[in-house]
């Protein structure tokens, strides 16, 4: 079995025992590319944009483990040269569809005129244009110790849904049965790694050189098992990407 990985700290403390049992040929990558690796069928299993597997629900077999926040994220956010956010141009990443469609939908339930510019780079480079982008993963992470966080999109997302906000999900091409054992080994791993919590925070601080103390707050406040409410979720942002004509 090749099992998807996203190439981001989001996904290291689920997968870190896992990796070390050496059960599975795991291939880390960008969560776009595991999406169309999934597609393709160079991959049997992986999380995959929550915004992807809607608009291939009808292939795609939806399993336990996810990407998600029941409140604040963290490593999705929108970050700003400014004391707080005005109606200016929100750069948005081209790395994720899923928040960059979230978004849109905040702004337009809340009523706001931000314009939303899609825009490559890293945040520095996309600040220099902007006076605030919405940025994810570890360059959000790396971006909030620099400038001011002024929208988490898993908070907004609550705020205006009552719901966590479910940012990828895990998938396997419909009729792939051996996927749901994969699915139980990697969220067993989850599990393991927050037992030996203290331990996968030093080695991952080491590795991205990242606080530890951020660390163990965002490996705690992550969601990596979709129950009811993370299911509802989903629908509830198919329901709005269907409204809005985003999807």
């Amino acid at each position: 079995m090749r099992v998807g990985k996203f190439g981001l700290v989001n996904n290291f403390l689920p997968y870190y025992h896992l990796e070390k049992e050496g059960r599975y040929e795991i291939v880390e990558d960008s969560p776009k590319n595991l999406a169309r690796m999934l597609q393709s069928g160079e991959i049997d299993y992986a999380p995959v944009p929550s915004f992807f597997y809607l608009a291939n629900r009808d292939r795609l077999e939806a399993h336990s483990f996810c990407v998600a926040s029941n409140g604040e994220v963290y490593s999705v956010v929108v970050v700003s040269k400014r004391k707080r956010l005005d109606d200016s141009p929100i750069a948005v990443t081209t790395k994720s569809v899923t928040s960059a469609r979230m978004l849109e939908i905040i702004v337009r339930e809340k009523g706001m005129i931000n314009r939303l510019v899609p825009a490559d780079g890293s945040f520095f480079e996309m600040l220099e244009s902007y006076d605030h982008a919405l940025v994810i993963g570890d360059e959000a992470i790396k971006a909030r110790m620099v400038f001011r966080v002024v929208m988490d999109i898993g908070e907004e997302w609550r705020e205006i849904t009552g719901l966590p906000a479910v940012f990828g999900i895990s998938a396997s091409q419909r009729g792939r049965g051996d996927a749901r054992s994969v699915d139980d080994d990697l969220v067993s791993s989850y599990r393991k790694g927050m037992e030996t919590l203290d331990e996968v925070v030093e080695i991952a601080s080491m590795k991205f050189r990242m606080p530890a103390e951020f660390l163990r707050v965002y490996f705690s406040e992550l969601v990596h098992v979709a129950g009811k409410r993370e299911l509802r979720s989903l629908d509830v942002f198919e329901e709005m990407c269907h409204e809005h004509g985003l999807l």
